[in-house]
């Protein structure tokens, strides 16, 4: 009896004429009251959940259309889904008829004990999150990890906990997000202008500050190299001659780097021609 008065319909629940449309079908007199309590908390669940994603939607979209990073989206992304699944459990257990401030309370303590088992998840988690915040890098930058592990590779994404790069070799190195936040970062791809060095060997008997004036006028000469910071020439001497490192600034993002290379090396290789035309003459 104390058993039957436990799985009985109640009628202050909002679905107690489905209780007992159950329980005229079921001998056992079990489901239906079952059926009571469990429809409003999982119908209260999948209802916050449903609304967090259209709010979570919206927002992303609204980040998008203003900045347009996909790092902030993915930040928006991963924290919102988080505090979705948090509140969505929370109502659920609420409207089951759990005390809140049991909820607390065992939300801390829990809390406490996964914080003391899975530290090293929450410390990625954390730092994954200022890394977000932070933005010292972005999906798409080439960069290399210095420090505790030595990769480096193209961004393909930044979660909560990880960093996946594509390495140069084609392949996939994940590397947890404490790693990064430790290591010493150094972003390729943070300046439009890089550095391009092509050496041009000369002869010792050649005229060196000729050749080095010639250099520097040829590279001046290329309309796509940068005028800030200027072209620079500096010999070295080796075994064989001098060499030249012609070095000038090229933002890459706007020309092509092979093409620019090749016409800087058709010039220069006219300057040893005329060195050698000069030397023989």
């Amino acid at each position: 009896m104390l058993l039957a008065s436990s799985f009985s319909c109640d009628k202050s629940y909002f679905f107690d004429d489905l209780c007992n449309t159950v329980q005229r079908h079921d001998p056992s007199g079990i489901a239906g009251p079952v059926i009571e309590r469990l429809i409003g908390p999982i119908a209260i669940f999948a209802l916050v959940f449903a609304i967090g994603r259209v709010v979570r939607r919206i927002v992303e979209r609204a980040v998008q259309r203003a900045s347009g990073d996909p790092q902030v989206r993915a930040l928006v992304r991963n924290v919102g889904g988080a505090v979705i699944y948090f509140f969505a459990v929370v109502s659920g257990l609420v409207t089951a008829g759990v005390n809140a401030a049991f909820i607390v309370t065992f939300g801390g303590l829990a809390g406490l004990a996964v914080g003391l088992a899975f530290q090293d998840v929450l410390r990625n988690i954390l730092a994954g999150i200022w890394l977000l915040v932070e933005r010292p890098f972005r999906i798409g930058d080439v960069i290399a990890i210095v420090g505790v592990a030595d990769v480096s590779g193209v961004v393909q994404t930044i979660t909560l906990r990880t960093t996946a790069l594509r390495t140069g070799d084609g392949r996939l190195a994940v590397v947890p997000n404490l790693t990064v936040f430790n290591g010493v970062i150094v972003n390729s791809s943070a300046y439009a202008q890089r550095r391009y060095t092509i050496g041009l060997r000369i002869e010792r008997d050649h005229d060196l500050e000729t050749a080095m004036r010639a250099a520097r006028r040829e590279l001046e000469s290329i309309s796509e190299v940068a005028r800030d910071p200027a072209p620079a020439v500096q010999p070295q001497l080796d075994g064989e001659g001098i060499l030249l490192n012609c070095s000038y600034w090229l933002d890459y993002r706007s020309h092509d780097v092979d093409a620019i290379a090749a016409e800087v090396a058709r010039r220069l290789w006219v300057i040893t021609e005329r060195s050698s035309a000069a030397a023989q003459g």
